[in-house]
């Protein structure tokens, strides 16, 4: 089956298509990065004039690469949610009317959960598992019982884990995206150097919290020395590296489940995963994860999850759509 994917959720515009939830026929990602750096974050408006833009030529590019056209297409998956209403509304009409055009079936899908799905692009994993997803905007934690059956374990509260590297990044100088920035910083610090707070609520959930820890850094800046810093960042990252490795080994004990898979932009850094492979093999787990190029949004991903999904979400803007 080819599926073609669209993703226009919320600074990429992106396209592929995708044989058999294994394949990468053809890719293309069109970013728009350079424009919201000079604001120091996404511009929701900005964002949906970019994605307008762009998304014809970057349709066309994908069925150019990959040698196919619209007749031999399956079915094209298209992102509905979460994410900016106004940029998903320019991929879903793009979709509907390429679908309607065509006569093929549109899948509407979920962004978190094709995230998750774009392990299965390279590694055969067996159902259920959990699965953590760590971005920008989202931290969610799901226990698979299918491809189309999943219950939210925990969320964040506040700031997502991406945000909250974002935004030291920035408190340090750096410019936006910050992510990789705090990585390079880390590089050569001691992440015992500072003991981070950890997050926990009175009420005893299991839901994730960012933002005490962006705090903690905060406070910490003023009065701490320079040459210091890569320690701030190394300890940083690894608080929040500890975050993730607690929720995600106590969630494969609750549920009696070995196998966990992570996604999402956060898990392109490369200490965070190095982190969680030794916390999951201490624990007997086995872990997944995609290659550092699918953890930001892109449409494989997309194409991914609208092979392995049997129903379509509806096909409308969902910025707040629920797992």
């Amino acid at each position: 089956m080819l599926v073609l994917g669209i993703e226009t959720s919320c600074d990429e515009t992106a396209c592929a298509i995708v044989r058999d939830g294994k394949k990468i026929c053809s890719e293309v990602v069109a970013t728009q990065i350079p424009y919201h750096r000079r604001f120091g974050g996404v511009v929701p408006e900005l964002a949906s004039r970019k994605h307008l833009e762009a998304i014809n030529t970057v349709v066309e590019e994908t069925l150019f690469k990959s040698g196919f056209e619209m007749e031999h297409i399956d079915r094209l998956a298209v992102t509905v949610g979460p994410g900016l209403a106004g940029s998903l509304l320019v991929g879903i009409t793009a979709a509907r009317t390429l679908g309607a055009i065509h006569n093929k079936a549109v899948f509407g899908v979920n962004h978190i959960l094709s995230h998750l799905a774009v392990n299965f692009l390279t590694a055969s994993i067996s159902l259920p598992y959990i699965g953590l997803t760590a971005s920008g905007g989202h931290c969610d934690l799901v226990f698979a019982k299918s491809h189309d059956e999943f219950e939210m374990l925990a969320r964040t509260r506040d700031d997502a884990p991406g945000e909250a590297f974002d935004k030291t990044a920035k408190m340090l100088g750096f410019t936006y995206p910050g992510g990789a920035e705090i990585e390079k910083l880390a590089k050569g610090g001691d992440e015992g150097a500072f003991k981070f707070p950890v997050p926990r609520f009175k009420d005893g959930s299991e839901d994730f919290s960012f933002s005490g820890i962006k705090t903690f850094v905060k406070n910490l800046i003023p009065e701490t020395d320079e040459e210091r810093l890569p320690d701030l960042a190394a300890s940083f990252q690894n608080s929040v590296a500890n975050i993730f490795s607690a929720k995600i080994i106590a969630a494969a004990k609750q549920k009696g489940c070995q196998r966990v898979l992570v996604a999402g932009g956060v898990m392109a850094n490369s200490c965070i995963i190095s982190h969680l492979e030794e916390e999951c093999a201490r624990n007997s787990i086995q872990l997944f994860y995609p290659e550092a190029r699918f953890c930001t949004d892109n449409a494989v991903m997309i194409a991914c999850r609208g092979f392995w999904q049997e129903k379509s979400l509806p096909l409308r803007p969902s910025p707040d759509l629920k797992i």
